[in-house]
C-alpha cells in the first residue's frame, strides 16, 4: 500500500472578496488532491460586502471571521496556527483574488517532497485577466531593500525559469510552506502589517539553511493590478528598512550605508514629486519610534538564533536592478540600474 499524500492546509485570506468567491471556490472544489488530505481554512478580515456570510454557509471549510482587519500577516497567521495544531505537513497561502489550476497543489507538494531542504514553493502566477502573461515567477530582493516580483508582464511563453529553480523569496499570494520549517523559523511578522512580510519570512527560511523555489508546473491566476495608493508607499518604505536592519550583519549594513543614504535622498525627491511625501515622512516618524527599534533589536536576536548561513550566501540572491514594468522609466532603466549594477558587482564580493 502506498503512503498517503502529505496533509495540506490551504489558507484563504478574505477581505472584501465577494467578486472572487464563486470563481475561487469552484477552483478549490476542482483540485486534484484527496479531500481527506486537504483542509480549506478561510479567514476573513472584517469584510462588510457579504463575504463573511457567504463563507459561513460553506460547511466543508474551517472558517474564522474577524471583527477587525488584522492585516495580511496576522490574518494568515490565524489560519496557519490552526493548521499547525491540526497536524498539516504543508500550508498553502491563497490570496483572495487568486484561482488555482486543478493540479496546482499537487505539483507544489511533489516539488517540495523532492528535497527536504525546500522551505517554500512559489507557484507560477499568471494574470487572471490575461492568462498568457505572467504576474510572478518568484520574489526578487534589491540590495537596497526593495522587493518586487520577477517576470511581471512578460509573456508566459518567454519565461526561462525552470521548475525547482531557487528564488530569493516566495510571494505570499500563492506559496506552499513546509510546516516543520515554519515551526523552526516562525510565522509571518504581524508588525509589518502590509508588504514585505513574505520577503521577510523568505529571508528567515534562507537564514535557517532552507531554500525557496519556483514551481513552474503549479499554475495559478492572480487578479493583480499595480496600485499606486499612497498608503502602499508608507508601508513599503517603512518595512524595507525594518527587514534590512533586522537581518543583515552590522558590517554589511555599514558597507551599504552610503548607498542606502543616496537612495534615501532619491526616494525623498520622488515622494515630493509624486505627491506621497506625507507617507514618506510618516515612515521617517516611525524611524524615530522606540517601538520600531525594539522590534528590530528583538528581531536581530531571533535572526541570530536561527542563522546558519552567512550574509555572503544571503546576498547571493539579491539583485542590483529594479525590474518592474509599472515603475520603469528612463532614469531607472538607463541611469539608476546600470550604476547600481556596477556598485553591486563590487559590494557583493566583499560581503561576508
Amino acid at each position: 500500500m502506498s503512503e498517503p499524500l502529505p496533509k495540506v492546509a490551504v489558507i484563504y485570506l478574505s477581505w472584501f472578496s465577494m467578486p472572487y468567491l464563486e470563481d475561487v471556490f469552484s477552483c478549490l472544489d476542482a483540485l486534484d488532491y484527496p479531500r481527506d488530505r486537504l483542509e480549506i481554512i478561510a479567514v476573513d478580515n472584517a469584510s462588510t460586502d457579504g463575504s463573511q456570510e457567504w463563507l459561513a454557509k460553506r460547511t466543508d471549510i474551517t472558517y474564522f471571521p474577524n471583527e477587525k482587519n488584522l492585516g495580511f500577516a496576522e490574518g494568515n497567521n490565524m489560519g496557519i496556527n490552526h493548521a499547525l495544531l491540526s497536524g498539516a505537513d504543508y500550508i498553502f497561502l491563497h490570496n483572495n483574488d487568486l484561482k488555482l489550476e486543478p493540479g496546482a497543489i499537487r505539483e507544489a507538494v511533489t516539488l517540495a517532497e523532492s528535497d527536504e531542504k525546500i522551505g517554500s514553493v512559489q507557484s507560477f502566477m499568471k494574470l487572471w485577466s490575461d492568462p498568457d502573461r505572467v504576474n510572478s515567477t518568484g520574489g526578487m530582493v534589491h540590495f537596497l531593500g526593495f522587493g518586487f516580483v520577477r517576470d511581471n508582464g512578460r509573456l508566459a511563453s518567454e519565461v526561462t525559469a525552470k521548475d525547482g529553480s531557487e528564488i530569493a523569496y516566495a510571494s505570499g499570494a500563492a506559496v506552499l510552506y513546509r510546516a516543520s520549517v515554519l515551526r523552526e523559523v516562525g510565522l509571518l511578522d504581524p508588525f509589518l502589517f502590509l508588504y514585505h512580510e513574505d520577503l521577510e519570512l523568505g529571508w528567515r527560511i534562507r537564514l535557517a539553511g532552507f531554500r525557496n523555489v519556483f514551481a513552474r508546473n503549479s499554475v495559478t491566476y492572480h487578479n493583480y493590478k499595480f496600485k499606486r495608493a499612497f498608503a502602499k508607499f508608507y508601508w513599503m518604505e517603512r518595512n524595507r528598512y525594518i527587514v534590512h536592519f533586522t537581518h543583515l550583519n552590522l558590517r554589511t549594513i555599514a558597507l551599504l550605508a552610503p548607498f542606502l543614504l543616496g537612495m534615501e535622498i532619491m526616494m525623498l525627491v520622488l515622494s515630493i514629486k509624486g505627491g506621497w511625501w506625507k507617507e514618506k515622512f510618516a515612515a521617517y516618524r516611525d524611524a524615530l519610534n522606540p517601538a520600531v527599534w525594539k522590534h528590530i533589536f528583538d528581531g536581530r536576536k531571533k535572526s541570530a538564533h536561527i542563522r546558519c548561513v552567512s550574509d555572503h550566501e544571503i546576498v547571493r540572491m539579491f539583485t542590483s536592478k529594479v525590474e518592474h514594468q509599472e515603475t520603469s522609466s528612463f532614469i531607472v532603466d538607463k541611469i539608476g540600474n546600470p550604476l547600481l549594477t556596477i556598485v553591486w558587482f563590487v559590494l557583493k564580493r566583499v560581503i561576508r
